[in-house]
């Protein structure tokens, strides 16, 4: 598979506004939409290298997401159907992703940039 970037990392934040103040003072990143719902993100940073910062559950890594191209996200999705290795498909607005996790339970996403 080719990796084109690691196009973001997301995090669950215990307190957001604070996380967001932390951010924007210490890497001078600020969010686009800071008011979006808890289980949605709000990304700092700018496209292809962010963080998505979430407030719907325990603090930690959420996830890392990884940018390729369809073909191989789609050669990704059948290995992991002939390793027995459960995933889940999700669009958004600006790419489609598989998610599924590693053996120590870290989440990755495999996403494709819409063009």
């Amino acid at each position: 598979m080719n990796i084109v970037r690691i196009d973001h990392v997301s995090l669950n934040c215990s307190d957001r506004p604070a996380t967001l103040d932390f951010y924007a003072a210490v890497l001078g990143l600020t969010a686009r939409d800071p008011g979006a719902p808890a289980d949605e993100p709000v990304f700092l940073g700018s496209g292809g290298a962010r963080f998505g910062l979430f407030a719907d559950r325990a603090p930690g890594l959420r996830h890392v997401a990884i940018a390729t191209g369809r073909a191989d996200q789609e050669r990704l999705a059948g290995r992991l159907s002939r390793l027995g290795i459960a995933y889940r498909p999700e669009r958004h607005r600006d790419h489609d992703s598989i998610y599924f996790a590693d053996p120590d339970g870290t989440v990755l996403e495999v996403l494709v940039p819409k063009p």
